[in-house]
């Protein structure tokens, strides 16, 4: 075989396998999960003894074992400031929501308008 062709036999190749590359990393970046991430105001009973309390705050996502709660800070009253995480898709992420509204200790449930 002549050196040109050669040449462009390996040249094909390397553009083979950069096209092959550039598909594996759109499709993985596709195929990735959704993931849930929102900042809540929660309004919260006056009873509740320690709102800040990390057994609490757990306690507000009943079985959902998927998501977690972290305290982002409180406001006057009793406003607790959260960030719900977990998997997607969004669906479920409101679902943790509602699941949380329907707790007595919980007035209401409103996304953070403030959160940065």
């Amino acid at each position: 075989m002549s050196p040109l062709a050669n040449e462009a036999r390996r040249n094909g190749g390397i553009l083979s396998a950069a096209l092959l590359a550039a598909l594996l990393v759109n499709n993985s970046a596709a195929a990735a999960p959704a993931v849930c991430n929102m900042r809540l105001s929660v309004e919260l009973t006056p009873d509740v003894p320690d709102p800040l309390d990390s057994g609490f705050l757990s306690s507000l996502l009943s079985n959902q074992a998927s998501y977690r709660l972290t305290l982002r800070g409180w406001r006057p009253g009793s406003v607790i400031l959260l960030e719900v995480m977990g998997p997607g898709p969004e669906y479920r992420c409101q679902n943790v929501v509602e699941a949380m509204r329907r707790d007595g200790r919980v007035l209401s449930i409103n996304l953070d308008q403030e959160a940065s």
